[in-house]
């Protein structure tokens, strides 16, 4: 079945939620793979991300991989959280079933669209 982190994560994800204030935002994902992450980032003047949250539909590794991202992108900087993996979310989740290590793509693919939204935004103001 699933390892305890992907369990403890699933039940009680602690960044789930919208974040008011958002200068990132960033969705991937669709309704034939089953799985739709979206990823919010509230960067601050340096450039370092200070708050990530997420909403996620999909299921037990879409919401727990969703939460670890936000764990990886908290207090990291805008340049770094685009080096963030698919590989390095699996693997802090431990022994993700094989047919749901894709999921993971999505969530790296939801955070570099994040990353690039906060880019076209600053180029506004």
């Amino acid at each position: 079945m699933y390892s305890n982190e992907i369990l403890e994560r699933f039940k009680n994800p602690e960044n789930v939620g919208g974040l008011r204030g958002a200068n990132g935002t960033g969705k991937a994902g669709d309704l034939d793979c089953g799985e739709i992450v979206k990823i919010y980032i509230l960067v601050d003047e340096n450039e370092v991300i200070k708050t990530a949250r997420f909403k996620t539909y999909g299921g037990v590794i879409a919401i727990a991989g969703s939460d670890v991202a936000c764990d990886l992108l908290t207090d990291t900087t805008v340049e770094d959280a685009l080096k963030i993996t698919a590989q390095e979310i699996n693997e802090k989740l431990e022994d993700v079933p094989e047919n749901k290590l894709f999921v993971a793509g999505i969530i790296e693919e939801a955070i570099k669209n994040a990353v690039e939204d906060y880019y076209k935004k600053q180029d506004k103001e």
